[in-house]
C-alpha cells in the first residue's frame, strides 16, 4: 500500500486503498491499521486508488454551482422543511454545538441536502418513517437529478466498501457492523462558501464542529478552505490532491470506538475572493441502530463512557439544535 503523507507535520496520510478493494492478501488489514493511527491522532486521511470515476465528482460540482446560479426565488422555492431535505439559505445554521468555540453567528454558506431517492409509493414514506422524505429537484435543471444522484449511490457504494475495514481498525470482525449499516442514513449536501477574504471574528464558512454520522467523504475541491484542528489546539489543511477524498471520523465511529477515535474539529474559512464548492457525503448508521461501544474498545479498565443511543434520537436533537428551521418545529 503506497503512501505519502501531508499537512505541515505528516499528520494526514494520503492512502492507496486500491490494494484493499482489489481484496490483495493483508491489504485490507493493513490499511485497517493505517487508518486506526490516523483516526487516533487527526481523524483525517486522503484516500487515492478508490476507483470513483472523476466524470461523477465533477458533475456534481457542476450541478451545485448551476443550482446555486439560480434566482433566490427559485432556491427557496425548494427551501428545506420539517426534514432537512433542499436547500438551506444563508443564515440558518447556527454550530451551537461546537466544543472548541463559542459560536453565536451563522455560517456563511447556503446549502442544498439530497437524501436516498424515493418514489412516493415507497414503503418508508408511506409508513411515515422519521427522516424519510421525497428529494426536492429543481425544475429549470434538467440534469441536476441524474448527476447529483450518480455522485451519491457511487459514494455509498464505496462508504460500503470502507466499512467493514472501519470495523477491522475498531479490533472487530470486519462484519461486525454491518447489521447498523443494511439501510444506512445518507446525506449528500451541495454547499456554496461566499467569499470572506477579510477574517470576522466569530464567522465561518463553517464554524468548527464535529461530524455527527459515522465517516464523512469530502471531494477535494478546487479552492482551499477546510482546516482540521490537532488535539494540541493547531489548525492544519489536509494534503489537496485532485481525484482524491479527503476522508474523516464522525461522532457514531467516537461511540462505536468508546472514544478511541475520538472525532476531531475541523472549520471551512474561505479566503479567497470567489466562491467556493464543496460536496461532502454524510455516511452513518440505520435510524433504527442503536450505538454501543465495541467490544474491543471496552475492558475494566476503560469501562463504556456511553449508554445505548437510539441514531434516530441523536439526529433529531441535533437537528433541533443547530437549525432555525427546526427550533420553529414541535420536537
Amino acid at each position: 500500500m503506497s503512501q505519502t503523507t501531508g499537512g505541515p507535520d505528516g499528520r494526514i496520510p494520503v492512502l492507496d486503498i486500491g490494494p484493499a478493494l482489489a481484496g490483495l492478501p493483508g491489504a485490507r488489514q493493513a490499511l485497517a491499521e493505517r487508518i486506526a493511527c490516523s483516526a487516533e491522532d487527526t481523524g483525517f486521511l486522503v484516500l487515492a486508488g478508490h476507483g470513483i470515476d472523476p466524470a461523477l465528482p465533477a458533475g456534481c460540482f457542476a450541478a451545485a454551482a448551476e443550482f446555486f446560479a439560480l434566482p433566490e426565488e427559485a432556491k427557496l422555492a425548494l427551501k428545506v422543511g420539517e426534514l432537512n431535505i433542499g436547500f438551506l439559505p444563508t443564515g440558518a445554521q447556527v454550530i451551537r454545538t461546537s466544543k472548541v468555540a463559542e459560536v453565536k453567528k451563522p455560517n456563511l454558506n447556503e446549502s442544498f441536502y439530497i437524501v436516498r431517492d424515493r418514489a412516493p409509493d415507497d414503503p418508508d414514506i408511506l409508513a411515515g418513517k422519521p427522516f424519510v422524505g421525497l428529494n426536492r429537484w429543481p425544475a429549470e435543471l434538467p440534469e441536476f437529478r441524474r448527476a447529483t444522484m450518480a455522485y451519491f449511490n457511487a459514494m455509498e457504494a464505496l462508504a460500503q466498501q470502507m466499512l467493514p475495514i472501519f470495523t477491522l481498525a475498531l479490533g472487530m470482525p470486519e462484519d461486525y457492523l454491518a447489521g447498523d449499516f443494511t439501510d444506512p442514513s445518507c446525506t449528500l449536501r451541495l454547499i456554496r462558501y461566499q467569499p470572506q477574504p477579510e477574517a470576522e471574528e466569530g464567522r465561518f464558512g463553517f464554524a468548527p464542529h464535529i461530524d455527527t454520522n459515522f465517516i464523512t467523504f469530502l471531494a477535494q475541491s478546487a479552492l482551499p478552505g477546510l482546516e482540521v484542528r490537532t488535539r494540541e489546539g493547531e489548525w492544519l489543511r489536509p494534503p489537496a490532491i485532485p481525484g482524491t477524498f479527503v476522508v474523516n471520523t464522525a461522532e457514531m465511529l467516537g461511540r462505536y470506538s468508546n472514544d478511541r477515535f475520538a472525532p476531531t474539529p475541523h472549520r471551512v474559512l474561505n479566503a479567497a475572493n470567489e466562491m467556493r464548492y464543496a460536496i461532502p457525503f454524510f455516511f452513518g448508521p440505520n435510524n433504527d441502530a442503536v450505538i454501543r461501544p465495541v467490544p474491543s474498545c471496552v475492558s475494566a479498565e476503560n469501562p463504556a463512557r456511553y449508554e445505548p443511543l437510539l441514531y434516530e434520537d441523536h439526529r433529531r436533537k441535533l437537528n433541533v439544535t443547530n437549525f432555525a428551521h427546526r427550533q420553529k418545529l414541535p420536537a
